[in-house]
């Protein structure tokens, strides 16, 4: 080679390591993800969106609320106060008229009655006692309610039961009433369902039986028709 000839120059190319390491860059996608949106995953795994929707409309308690499937309470009712009218009417007249014999006894010498006032006293007394236990036994011991979808029955003070039926399952209401308690617009309502094991409800004591008898119906009847209106549609 001659002292005077020159040499091209070699031209090299610089490849950058990390390029190869992270591999083919996907191409852009146009369709939003809303599992994983772009400020990160959500940590519940779904809608965020959806989530807050489902906790707004799931109830803490299932009995209450509308929930999901728009149960609400329609009606709640205990043992009527109206069922001891008479007997507190009676006890009433009872200790009028032995307040009476105890003045005539202690007050105009009347020393020679006063064992029998004493007697007629402790008996009025226990009348008085058994009619307070038996209030607060029937008044807090039976409570009812009405859903949309549901009926419940409580029953007991110290031991209660706590019974429901579907009213899906209502076969046929009616109301029970004597003549005093017609006049005093107190009743029992009688619930007949196709449940084995729980066939008839009784809602005894209630305060307007026969507005009682059709809210009953009445919510029977339209869970009946909301039900065949979701299986037409599926």
């Amino acid at each position: 080679m001659a002292a005077n000839e020159t040499v091209p120059p070699i031209h090299t190319t610089q490849v950058a390591t990390t390029n190869l390491e992270a591999g083919p860059t996907p191409p852009p996608s146009n369709t939003p993800d809303t599992l994983y949106p772009p400020e990160g995953p959500n940590p519940s795994g779904t809608n965020p969106e959806a989530s807050q929707k489902m906790a707004q409309e799931t109830p803490a308690d299932p009995d209450q609320g509308a929930g999901v499937e728009g149960e609400e309470v329609v009606w709640e009712g205990r043992y009527a106060m109206k069922n001891f009218l008479g007997r507190l009417t009676f006890r009433i007249l009872l200790t009028i008229a032995w307040i009476g014999l105890a003045v005539y006894t202690w007050g105009y010498n009347g020393e020679n009655i006063a064992p029998l006032t004493i007697i007629v006293g402790v008996v009025l007394l226990l009348l008085w006692l058994g009619i307070i236990y038996r209030i607060t036994l029937a008044r807090y011991g039976h409570y009812y309610r009405l859903t949309t979808r549901r009926l419940f029955v409580s029953t007991g003070l110290m031991r209660r039961r706590r019974d429901q039926m579907e009213l899906l399952r209502i076969k046929d209401v009616f109301t029970r009433q004597t003549l005093i308690e017609r006049w005093l617009g107190l009743g029992t309502v009688v619930i007949v369902s196709d449940d084995k094991e729980l066939p008839t409800f009784f809602l005894a004591g209630v305060d307007d039986p026969k507005r009682v008898m059709d809210l009953v119906w009445h919510c029977a009847r339209a869970e009946r028709d909301h039900k065949s209106v979701r299986v037409d549609q599926i």
